[in-house]
């Protein structure tokens, strides 16, 4: 019987890809994040060859009025990797809804089905079968990942003028590294709430909430006296006057928890060249990862025990 363990362990994770790459709404989701994928390299190099060709008119301008005292290129010395900075709004935003739909219908669609009891009649443990759920989840990600880098390494191929630095895109491999953390933890989430929550629509409402909450009402809380911090690769410290002690406070207490500034600043530090100061950012969410899949294969296990499964 155990000898036959791994080939079910195999299709359970092939079971998991399959049927996915048959969901009408993951394929409408994945269409519409490529096609953002292979558009951002283009938009980031445009904004950055405009405000290249404002700041030197005005610089003309400024010499041919007499001024002397002329400041500083803003974008010297920032990254030209950070041409790439428009695919983390995309993945703080479209990217974590298809990290919840993954792990939402990885759960959903075999209890809605109601053929849970029939693959438990099978030779494979709870470990076994949970095991494989996480990393069919996880396989897809990695895949959906990958095909984003190698799209934007595509794009910025056809853009001459982009010269990329010296390991360029072994730095924007290790975004989107980062950036596969940073959608796994959704997805553990999506999994987690669909295995709880009995009601299939609340099942999906619950880690949305999680996600709002992550990305946009804690750094809202936490990034006050800096309010562009979020997805804004340039500091305002100092810029804007401030904004009072609650901020303050907020920041100090909240920070740790805001899934969505932890990413920015691990995902920032790749592309901007900074990786030293936002390794403490990346170890952080590494840590969320870890209780979210945790969670999840908890409340699997506990799913499997409560309704005699045969695990």
């Amino acid at each position: 019987m155990n000898t036959r363990a791994p080939s079910v362990f195999a299709s359970v994770v092939r079971h998991e890809l399959t049927t996915l790459a048959r969901e009408k709404t993951f394929l409408l989701l994945l269409a519409i994040f490529m096609a953002m994928t292979f558009f951002s390299v283009y938009i980031g190099w445009f904004t950055r060859t405009t405000t290249e060709a404002i700041y030197h008119a005005s610089v003309a301008y400024l010499a041919a009025q007499g001024v002397t005292s002329i400041v500083a290129d803003p974008l010297t010395g920032v990254s030209p990797l950070l041409v790439f900075d428009n695919m983390l709004v995309y993945l703080l935003l479209i990217g974590a809804l298809l990290a919840i739909v993954i792990g939402h219908r990885s759960f959903i669609r075999e209890r809605a089905a109601g053929v849970l009891p029939l693959v438990f009649v099978r030779p494979i443990s709870r470990a076994q079968y949970i095991g494989a759920k996480l990393l069919g989840v996880l396989l897809a990600l990695t895949g959906i990942v990958f095909a984003t880098y190698a799209v934007s390494a595509f794009s910025a191929a056809f853009i001459p003028a982009l010269r990329l630095p010296a390991g360029g895109y072994a730095a924007l491999l290790g975004f989107y590294a980062v950036s596969l953390v940073y959608l796994a933890f959704f997805a553990a989430v999506g999994l987690f709430f669909s295995v709880i929550m009995k009601n299939e629509s609340t099942a999906l409402f619950m880690p949305i909430l999680v996600w709002v909450a992550a990305v946009f009402i804690l750094p809202e809380l936490t990034t006050g006296q800096n309010p562009v911090a979020l997805l804004n690769p340039v500091t305002l410290t100092g810029a804007i006057p401030d904004q009072g002690s609650f901020f303050t406070a907020a920041h100090r207490l909240l920070s740790p928890f805001s899934v969505g500034q932890l990413y920015t600043r691990s995902a920032l530090g790749m592309l901007g060249g900074g990786i030293g100061n936002s390794i403490a950012s990346l170890f952080a969410l590494l840590a969320y990862v870890g209780v979210a899949i945790g969670a999840s294969a908890f409340a699997l296990r506990r799913y499997a025990v409560t309704r005699d499964l045969y695990l």
